[in-house]
């Protein structure tokens, strides 16, 4: 028997000393913040900051000194936006210090909570759904007459739990010009249920090809967790501005993008813009001045606007780097030179607007690649319009003083 009690003890203090279990739900908690600061840095503008632990959990400030205060709650261990959740009492507990204190002026601060998958609540519904400050109180005293009763008795108060009650006094306890305020700036905003399957989303929609989504997905996390530690190990506010951000994951998609072909984003012009150019600019007078026809002309008054339409909408999604777009009309410039001197040799002997239609029909024939990829078929001629737009080539051998003689007569 006391062999066995021996045995029996033995294993008790064994199991007495095992570590303490581990809390992946408090791991994930700080994870989310991460991920929603790469949220964030896809979802602003390129003049915004988005910071970590500065003044929120993850913050963003705009270029005209706006804030978004944004507050993580991962649902690892139920619903963190309940009525009686201490994360979401505390959480507007805190916002109101940050108010009174001046770090979160309510005139330029929106307040959010993130939460992780699609939770939500009687009251804080009633908080995100006020759009007005009269809105807000009606939302403000609903909430207090469910957790303390009706004023001024409140017999309900002393049932609110321990947990809680600290955060839920200094909520209905507070300036009620300052908590209505907060309340009226206040959205809930709900994930999927998974923080990165939205991320992918969010990051397909900016700038990056589908077949290289999971690859600059990690590059960016990585990437941005990398600045992250840096900042801190230097005492600095983690803090990113978007444009860096941007340049940096669209200079990895250039590099990564196994694309051959850049797809056209425009749309055909309509009559009236075609009719608009026809009678207005100055590429189009550089095609009479050679004789072009009315098709011709309608032809390259197309090409011009579905490449000025593609530009466009190149640099905004990120597909093509500004600087790329310069580089790609000096080739043209180039081009267009060595043409000229091809046919100064080669129609030697002909009539300067037939030297003109030459020139233009083997510029236009011509298909140069932006940053190595093959554009449409409307986007090199287009650009040749548009350097002809401005005057940098042209098509006649004597195109400027055609043109001002031409300007000239149209004005008689």
């Amino acid at each position: 028997m006391k062999a066995i009690k021996k045995r029996k003890k033995s294993e008790e203090e064994r199991r007495s000393h095992k570590k303490t279990p581990h809390v992946p739900g408090q791991y994930l908690g700080y994870s989310l913040q991460t991920t929603r600061f790469l949220a964030r840095l896809l979802e602003a503008e390129l003049d915004w900051t988005v910071s970590l632990e500065v003044f929120e959990d993850v913050g963003v400030e705009t270029s005209d000194g706006k804030r978004i205060a944004e507050q993580e709650k991962s649902t690892y261990d139920g619903n963190p936006v309940s009525d009686r959740a201490v994360g979401l009492w505390k959480t507007f507990s805190n916002w109101i210090d940050a108010v009174e204190r001046g770090d979160l002026p309510s005139e330029k601060t929106s307040f959010e909570i993130y939460v992780s998958q699609p939770k939500t609540g009687d009251i804080v519904r009633g908080f995100s759904d006020a759009r007005s400050l009269e809105e807000a109180r009606r939302a403000f005293i609903k909430a207090r007459e469910k957790l303390w009763g009706s004023a001024p008795d409140f017999d309900l108060k002393s049932k609110v739990s321990d947990s809680i009650e600290t955060y839920v006094s200094r909520v209905f306890k507070a300036d009620e010009n300052v908590i209505c305020k907060i309340i009226k700036a206040f959205t809930l905003t709900c994930g999927s249920g998974s923080p990165q399957a939205d991320l992918k989303v969010l990051i397909g929609k900016a700038f990056v090809p589908l077949e290289i989504i999971d690859d600059t997905l990690r590059y960016a996390m990585g990437w941005v967790k990398v600045q992250i530690d840096c900042l801190i190990e230097q005492k600095k506010a983690a803090s990113i501005g978007v444009k860096t951000f941007h340049s940096e994951i669209t200079s990895f998609v250039r590099k990564h993008d196994r694309r051959t072909i850049l797809i056209s984003l425009a749309q055909n012009p309509d009559q009236e813009e075609i009719e608009a150019d026809l009678k207005l600019k100055t590429y189009v007078r550089q095609l009479e001045i050679i004789g072009c026809d009315y098709n011709e002309k309608v032809r390259a008054v197309s090409d011009f606007l579905r490449a000025s339409a593609d530009r466009t909408q190149w640099s905004v999604k990120g597909w093509v780097h500004d600087s790329s777009f310069d580089e790609f009309e000096n080739s043209l410039v180039r081009t267009w030179e060595n043409q000229k001197r091809k046919t100064d040799i080669i129609m030697s002997s002909h009539k300067h607007i037939e030297k003109g239609q030459y020139l233009y029909s083997e510029c236009s024939l011509h298909q140069a690649k932006l940053e190595g990829l093959e554009v449409p078929s409307h986007f090199t001629p287009g650009s040749f319009h548009a350097l002809a737009e401005k005057e940098e080539i042209g098509w006649h051998p004597d195109y400027k003083t055609e043109l001002r003689i031409f300007i000239k007569r149209k004005g008689q």
